[in-house]
């Protein structure tokens, strides 16, 4: 077969010299591995191909991959690019238990091309040598450059701008649920690498986490409901102490496969490996990046296998929110003692600590002290940890009572990593600390572009709308979230919250009642209870405290929701006495700027307390 001849058959044509497959003229997308098993059935027309003859094409035999698993995939892509039927096939014919036929006729392209074709700066032939060369490179334990295993790289046009991105969750190859972790995780540690490049809008993983693996949309409809000028997709195996990423960039307004490159590194070198794919990636769509962030995506280091692995694990329970939250503690503090250098494991079990401290899982005396030493742990292996200057900040913020200082940690957090949408709403939140209540509003703007499809950014947007006292619209943001996830407690809890704002008193309880059977805890009792006191309902609110009261035996209640259930009653002594025991305690819920404190505005104890707990003035201007 003429290597510099297009090859037709039907509508199509395959241009083995641009690697690419065309139908009535028009590029198609295809993956190399689909690509290649097209390759492999025309060379040997009319003849039977073994899945074994396929699986020698596409993997050499010192790899390991889940070759079944793969080589299906290859095949059913394959048959989506040509409109083929398996059950009818006019193409690619299966023979079971033998392997693949191509039916078609064939017929050189040569002298009547549909298209003047793209010239390949890699001859095939010269590219088949390179990539067994590199073959040759990997076995004998050279793997620091990107793999060209699939024949050769397809080389494409310069795309048009491409200013925003959404990197959808890496396919686990490995065929083990347990596994899944993993992939997650390798999947967020490629958005925050992408993250820090200001100049792109990178979708946050609340959003995309949704496109995992079923029936997923096409990557049109992904990529309109997302708003993004381009997708990346692509997967991960993990075997052993060696890691592959497959990844692909895809511009969204015209389906056009952009680049595509496989990368392998052994788990020591993971970093290399993500640093490396998000540089690809910026070059691919020509973003310019400023000198901090070259250096960042430059500068790597080794791992130690097992304490990243625990890292990973400890990141995704972190992820689960309060049912993961004690697991992630755990397994930070496992992957800190195999490895005390890992930066990582040290900012997010300063990140979990905060996290159980703002939920009331653990005392804010025990929790904010151990997330500071974390987290200054953290900064002096890597001072360009965005997770540790966001959890410091929420340590001055909570635990020191500096608003403001927070406010300078925040920001370093953001310059750091952009992209981070748990340190843009934790921003906007401080900033309602500020009484910059309209900046607030504006920050929650830009979580919406970044986490466009899930129910966070639009619970972060009704807090920050709750705290502005703009209730009608909270109302609404929860409303939002709750469409996406219809049991997002947060979304309750600000709902239910903002119908008190506006007396409607009924509503409020339907949502903080709904709130607490989904999370059975004291942080709902307290709001709830002072639901009921504002509605006059005062035994059930007497009822709450003494629910209250029984849990403060079994595990930590917070000063606050006792507070709160009195604030309701109208009960100003006893709200000041749990106050200042919160105070005592260091609990960081005084949101004493918000309407459930309204009441006691006008008591001389109540500016004293706020300026202890560094309520700022601008933030009691709203009432």
């Amino acid at each position: 077969m003429d290597a510099r001849a297009p090859i037709r058959f039907g509508l199509f044509e395959v241009d083995l010299a641009s690697g690419e497959l065309r139908k009535q003229g028009v590029r198609i997308k295809l993956q190399e591995q689909p690509f290649q098993v097209l390759v492999a059935l025309i060379e040997r027309p009319h003849e039977v191909l073994s899945r074994e003859d396929l699986q020698k094409r596409l993997w050499p035999s010192d790899v390991v991959v889940d070759f079944d698993r793969g080589l299906n995939k290859a095949i059913n892509r394959l048959r989506e690019a040509l409109g083929d039927d398996a059950d009818h096939p006019r193409f690619i014919e299966t023979l079971p238990q033998r392997g693949y036929r191509f039916v078609a006729e064939l017929e050189s392209a040569a002298a009547e091309p549909h298209e003047p074709p793209i010239v390949s700066e890699v001859p095939l032939a010269a590219a088949r040598r390179l990539t067994r060369r590199g073959w040759i490179a990997i076995a004998g334990g050279v793997i620091a450059a990107p793999l060209l295993t699939l024949g050769y790289r397809r080389l494409f046009s310069p795309p048009a701008r491409i200013e925003s991105i959404a990197v959808l969750p890496l396919e686990n190859l490995s065929g083990d649920i347990g596994q899944e972790y993993f992939s997650d995780g390798m999947t967020d540690q490629l958005i925050g690498e992408i993250s820090r490049i200001g100049s792109l809008r990178v979708i946050s993983r609340t959003s995309i986490m949704q496109y995992k693996g079923g029936a997923r949309k096409s990557l049109p409809v992904i990529a309109r409901e997302l708003n993004v000028d381009a997708i990346v997709e692509g997967t991960v195996l993990h075997s052993g102490s060696k890691v592959r990423i497959t990844a692909q960039l895809i511009r969204a307004r015209d389906d056009r496969h952009l680049w595509s490159e496989e990368y392998e590194r052994s788990l020591a070198d993971v970093l290399a490996l993500q640093s490396e794919v998000a540089r690809a990636i910026a070059s691919q769509i020509q973003i310019k990046l400023t000198t901090e962030e070259q250096n960042h995506l430059s500068r790597t280091r080794p791992v130690h296998p097992e304490a990243y692995n625990l890292f990973l694990q400890g990141s995704f329970f972190l992820g689960r929110g309060a049912r993961g939250a004690a697991k992630s503690i755990e397994l930070f503090k496992r992957a800190i003692e195999l490895d005390p250098s890992q930066a990582e494991s040290h900012a997010g079990l300063a990140e979990a600590f905060c996290y159980a401290a703002i939920h009331g899982l653990l005392p804010s005396a025990e929790a904010y002290p151990a997330a500071r030493v974390a987290a200054i742990r953290a900064l002096a292996l890597d001072e360009s940890n965005a997770s540790a200057h966001d959890a410091l900040a929420d340590v001055i913020q909570g635990y020191d009572r500096d608003p403001a200082g927070a406010a300078v940690e925040f920001r370093r957090a953001l310059k750091l990593s952009p992209g981070s949408l748990v340190v843009r709403v934790r921003y906007a939140e401080n900033l309602t600390r500020l009484g910059k209540f309209d900046e607030a509003v504006q920050v929650t703007e830009k979580t919406l572009a970044l986490d466009p499809v899930s129910s966070g950014s639009y619970s972060s947007r009704a807090m920050i709308l709750f705290r502005s006292r703009r209730y009608d619209e909270s109302i609404q943001a929860s409303q939002q979230a709750l469409e996406f996830d219809p049991s997002s407690v947060q979304a309750l809890w600000w709902q239910g919250v903002s119908y008190a704002g506006k007396r409607d008193f009924p509503k409020a309880v339907a949502a903080l009642t709904k709130a607490l059977s989904i999370a059975d805890g004291p942080l709902f009792r307290g709001y709830l209870g002072f639901v009921y006191g504002q509605a006059g309902e005062k035994d059930k609110a007497l009822s709450i405290l003494k629910e209250l009261a029984l849990m403060s035996k079994q595990r930590w209640v917070s000063p606050i929701d006792h507070a709160l259930v009195y604030a309701g009653l109208g009960d100003a002594d006893s709200t000041f006495a749990w106050l200042e025991k919160a105070y005592q305690a260091h609990e960081m819920r005084f949101e004493l700027a918000s309407l459930y404190y309204d009441s006691l505005r006008s008591d001389p104890r109540f500016a004293g307390l706020a300026r202890r707990v560094g309520v700022v003035p601008q933030a009691l201007a709203l009432k």
